[in-house]
């Protein structure tokens, strides 16, 4: 118990730092790109990237794609469709079209990095060389619906994500609530269209405000790639985001968590002091994603950590049960890589300890393994959700329960030793102020919020 609970005063000094900011990602999507046109009206685009991390570098690639779906040479300092660059500790990085068509192209742009990023895009309009207007818009995620607020001549972005022909509708709907218009979009593989509202549905009224809704055409599962740009009487201006906050990604949720681990895991490993083992990239492990439906997540000899988009989907509203999950099978990576357990000499308990250590280090919640537990105990008893042998264990659901207990009991007494206390306290204070005093990182809460409701009850 006493290298966790150093591996606990280690972690409390950096945990803080890997908290990210609001809609930081490790996988970026900008919906819309637009570079060069003629002297007398282009379009310049920039994309800004910034690493919170307190300490880790992180290594991107940037891909630009044409409206057909193809890479595009966007001249952005390289020439070339892909760019791959660093970005340092709490550092940034700028890179900027160079106005290089004599035509306006558009497309749009991924990015992927091994650390959560702040992805900005910035198009600038430039009239006979003089720069008229710059709007913005945060990177973004696929989803299966999409809402805007709405003028005439609202500015539409939309990309298909799929290889496959999609076809996805647009409906205006008047201020009061009624529908005012449809029409259909068809793109082809990977393809990007961008167009004015009006081009799609002609008969829009010259007043027209309201709001826009985008959804798929047959599979309601569908998703896609959209950003609205407002424009009104020559003016233009951001939109906030339209996409669904849930349901989300989860191919995308399930890379954030698995990167997040990972670029925590060598402080993790050193705070335990354990040595013959390495997650630090993709040649000690390899992380996939499988759509077989069934609930299971597990790990090979190989490297190899698999999860299941069905166990994704059970504890889709919280990233720190699934981090829990995914850190349990980077626990048995390190027991294959060791030939031995880590902390406990059951291999289940063993890994269920070495994850929750895990994603306290790279910022989780590790009071979300129990929930991670429970919600797989509660569909082990259903025929054909669970998988037979989930993470290889011939009989799951026997274990659950108890390895619910060990883990808040171990945490307890972690946090009870004298050389973790200010670690535990300094996460609690943050995270569960409002928490029983009696419970493992918790403290009571230094007052009650502000109700802005308060002097109208």
């Amino acid at each position: 118990m006493l290298r966790i609970a150093v591996l606990l005063m280690v972690v409390g000094s950096v945990c803080f730092g890997q908290f990210d900011p609001e809609g930081a990602h490790v996988n970026l999507y900008f919906p819309h790109l637009a570079d060069g046109g003629t002297v007398a009206q282009q379009w310049q685009t920039s994309f800004v990237f910034v690493n919170p991390h307190p300490s880790l570098t992180a290594h991107v690639a940037l891909g630009t794609y044409g409206d057909s779906g193809q890479p595009l040479s966007l001249n952005l300092g390289y020439g070339a469709s892909v760019q791959s660059f660093t970005i340092p500790p709490q550092g940034s990085k700028t890179l900027r079209s160079a106005i290089a068509s004599a035509t306006t192209i558009t497309g749009y742009a991924l990015a992927a990095s091994d650390l959560p990023l702040q992805g900005t895009v910035l198009f600038r309009a430039i009239a006979n060389g003089v720069p008229q207007v710059e709007v913005s818009a945060a990177a973004t995620l696929p989803s299966p619906y999409y809402y805007s607020p709405a003028t005439r001549d609202l500015g539409v972005a939309l990309v298909n994500i799929y290889s496959v022909n999609k076809s996805f509708q647009i409906s205006a709907v008047a201020a009061n609530g009624t529908s005012v218009g449809s029409a259909t979009v068809s793109l082809g593989p990977l393809a990007h269209k961008s167009f004015n509202l009006p081009q799609l549905i002609p008969s829009l009224p010259a007043s027209f405000s309201g709001s826009i809704q985008i959804s798929p055409t047959s599979n309601l599962t569908d998703q896609f790639l959209a950003w609205t740009l407002n424009s009104d009487r020559s003016l233009i201006a951001t939109l906030p985001p339209g996409r669904l906050a849930w349901p989300i990604s989860h191919y995308d949720r399930i890379s954030l968590v698995y990167r997040k681990l990972l670029a925590a895991a060598p402080t993790t490993l050193a705070g335990l002091g354990i040595t013959g083992a390495s997650l630090i990239d993709f040649a000690t492990v390899t992380l996939a994603i499988n759509s077989d439906a069934v609930i299971n997540a597990f790990a090979r000899p190989s490297g190899v950590v698999q999860i299941n988009l069905a166990l994704s989907q059970l504890i889709s509203d919280s990233p720190s049960e699934l981090a829990f999950a995914v850190g349990h099978e980077l626990g048995h990576i390190v027991q294959f890589q060791r030939g031995k357990t880590t902390l406990l000499p059951n291999a289940e308990q063993d890994a269920d300890m070495f994850g929750m250590l895990l994603m306290l280090s790279a910022g989780f919640d590790p009071y979300a393994g129990a929930g991670t537990l429970a919600k797989l105990s509660m569909v082990a008893g259903q025929a054909g959700l669970l998988a037979a042998a989930f993470d290889d264990l011939v009989d799951p659901h026997g274990s659950f329960n108890t390895r619910i207990d060990l883990m808040y009991n171990i945490l307890a007494l972690a946090c009870a030793q004298p050389v973790a206390s200010g670690a535990c306290g300094q996460y609690r204070s943050l995270i569960h102020p409002n928490f029983p005093v009696t419970t493992p990182l918790s403290l009571p809460s230094s007052g009650e919020p502000l109700d802005p409701l308060r002097s109208t009850r």
